[in-house]
């Protein structure tokens, strides 16, 4: 990969300083400009001193760019308005092999603060040109170093921006000070205004989208803006810590040392196949009026990974979507197994698909329940006295199913027991299904023809797309779907032949092409993990069927039957098998009063004729 960009000018106009990096450069007020002298254009000078009143001298300069590169992050820095100009990480690189940018140089990016001074001037730092008091930093290890910009409008009256930068973290300190404008600054607090122009960094920008949104912790609860692709825009009137421009796996965020007052966000999505999103927030600062202003804030410009936003203790780890309640604790405690695993593996497939044989064994005791649930009722609707209730209420599906019923509950079956144990699982699934496609631990991390397990392994690509599929054959996805259509008919012959079984049994049979088109574009990590599921699932039905004989079960639950019907009173039905039932009446007497009226109102015509 190519080395960090040494300057990302914003214009052709745009001139780097020298690279000594241990020359001081003297912070002075800016030159005196006289309107008079030869040449000069006496109207522009007054027009400017009108519009900027103190600070017109300090709107004439040439635009340079400050270099600070430490061990994480190389960030430029402009001395037009001091402003954020780029940020990139030094270790990770884009689905092309650039280095990866947080923040990308580009036109319509803002950094800056905006301010009311005397005579209902509206100031901007960005019409400023602060001088810096280096030229160049580079700094790494346990390195502190700060950059200091200075707009001096005279010996006691100017605006410090202050970076402050560490050699190996992710996150530098940005301070802005008022030096001697007590009587000059209105309002008691001025405008943070922060755009930026998300630059595309993943191979999929449809999969980057839905996982790109402004986060913020408004009175420490944390919020998103949407995902929609719509333009959208937010008004939030009480105090907010911090703001995040949340990417698929990166984010640059802005946090508050006390409070931002209040805050405007919005976001929508070009129609460039270049910018994820455009993102921008407007961040009303307090500052009392005072001839010492000091307001400082934090940036954290890195990866979205859980243990190192979590140790901010800011809450900045709840800026990724882990999903809803007990989704989110399965993901945290997947994160940490991951964690634990890779102090030992350095091969995220290996690691997948332990975590896959991890969760089936946990996951086993419930499997083997609902095996022998589905056994016991398949070996039920097999014996002759199901056999002739068949018959006997062929023509009353409602009374068949009463009938059966109660037979089940003689032999000591619930017709439910084995789905309820199955439920369980899906948490798991569903969990690792927001797990995978954000996990910057996979990202660029290769396993057999997959070269990245956090976004699709493409084996061919198709000259056309297929609409919800794709351009594109992913290989892990076909054998997941595979597997589950395998799975699927291990599970079918364990499933009741008649009744709901039946029933389910063409929709458990469509779901693999779901499958099959929903995952094609999705992580190559994801369908790693669900085909080592399926693989292990198919081998413990084996092996279970293997153990459960067919003629013992019968022989056992009719025993149990014999022995339940000694007993005086005997377990009554379950909440769930009453509702059954309750509402098979319901529908039985609804269908006789229907028969009712349909019997009278053809009397009725009868006697009209």
């Amino acid at each position: 990969p190519p080395p960090p960009p040494e300057e990302a000018p914003l214009s052709e106009q745009s001139q780097p300083l020298p690279a000594d990096t241990n020359t001081e450069v003297e912070v002075a007020a800016a030159p005196e400009m006289e309107l008079d002298q030869p040449g000069s254009d006496s109207l522009q000078l007054a027009e400017l001193q009108d519009k900027y009143s103190d600070f017109y001298l300090l709107t004439q300069g040439e635009e340079e760019l400050i270099r600070v590169k430490t061990d994480e992050l190389t960030v430029n820095i402009s001395t037009k308005g001091g402003a954020l100009h780029a940020a990139y990480l030094n270790h990770y690189y884009t689905y092309d092999s650039a280095i990866l940018p947080i923040i990308a140089p580009h036109p319509g990016n803002k950094f800056l603060f905006q301010f009311a001074y005397k005579g209902g001037r509206s100031i901007q730092s960005t019409d400023l040109y602060f001088t810096p008091s280096q030229r160049e930093l580079t700094l790494s290890g346990e390195d502190q170093k700060e950059l200091v910009l200075t707009a001096r409008v005279d010996d006691k009256r100017s605006i410090e921006q202050v970076y402050t930068f560490k050699g190996d973290a992710f996150d530098f300190h940005y301070e802005i000070r008022f030096n001697g404008f007590k009587s000059d600054l209105k309002n008691g607090f001025y405008e943070l205004n922060w755009k930026a122009f998300l630059p595309k960094t993943e191979l999929s920008l449809q999969n980057m989208r839905p996982k790109s949104t402004i986060v913020y912790n408004m009175g420490g609860d944390v919020e998103r803006l949407g995902v929609s692709n719509d333009p959208i825009t937010e008004d939030i009137t009480t105090p907010v810590k911090w703001v995040s421009y949340k990417s698929q796996f990166f984010s640059g965020i802005l946090v508050a040392d006390e409070q931002f007052k209040s805050a405007r966000l919005a976001m929508e999505t070009p129609e460039s196949e270049e910018i994820n999103r455009v993102m921008e927030s407007v961040l009303y600062v307090e500052a009392p009026r005072s001839d010492q202003i000091s307001n400082g804030f934090m940036f954290y410009m890195g990866p979205n990974e859980y243990h190192t936003l979590r140790s901010y203790k800011l809450d900045l780890q709840k800026e990724m979507d882990l999903g809803w309640w007990i989704i989110s604790y399965i993901n945290i405690g997947t994160i940490y197994i991951f964690k634990f695993l890779e102090s030992f593996i350095s091969n995220y497939g290996i690691i997948i698909i332990l975590l896959a044989v991890f969760i089936r064994l946990l996951l086993f005791p419930l499997s083997y329940k609902s095996h022998v649930s589905m056994a016991k009722m398949r070996v039920i609707n097999n014996t002759p006295e199901m056999k002739a209730l068949d018959q006997k209420y062929k023509d009353d599906p409602q009374k068949l199913q009463m009938e059966k019923m109660a037979i089940y509950r003689k032999m000591g079956v619930n017709m439910f027991g084995g789905c309820l144990p199955m439920l369980f699982s899906y948490p798991f699934l569903i969990a690792l299904f927001f797990f995978f496609p954000q996990s910057v631990e996979l990202r660029q991390q290769s396993f057999l023809w997959a070269h990245d397990l956090s976004t699709y392994d493409s084996i061919l690509e198709l000259p056309f797309r297929i609409p919800g599929y794709g351009d594109h054959v992913s290989l892990f996805c076909l054998l997941m779907a595979a597997s589950t259509f395998v799975y699927t008919i291990y599970q079918q012959k364990s499933q009741p032949a008649t009744g709901a079984g039946a029933q389910m049994k063409y929709i458990a049979y469509f779901m693999p092409l779901v499958l099959l088109i929903f995952l094609n574009s999705y992580a190559a990590g994801l369908s790693l993990y669900y085909f080592v599921s399926n693989i292990i699932s198919i081998s413990q039905t084996v092996i279970i069927r293997k153990f459960v004989d067919d003629e013992k079960l019968l022989a056992q639950m009719r025993e149990a039957a014999k022995t339940k019907k000694s007993k005086k009173g005997g377990k009554s039905q379950s909440r769930l098998e009453k509702w059954v039932t309750n509402q098979q009446k319901k529908q039985q007497e609804a269908l006789r009063e229907r028969k009712q009226q349909q019997k009278g109102s053809n009397r009725q015509s009868r006697r009209r004729k």
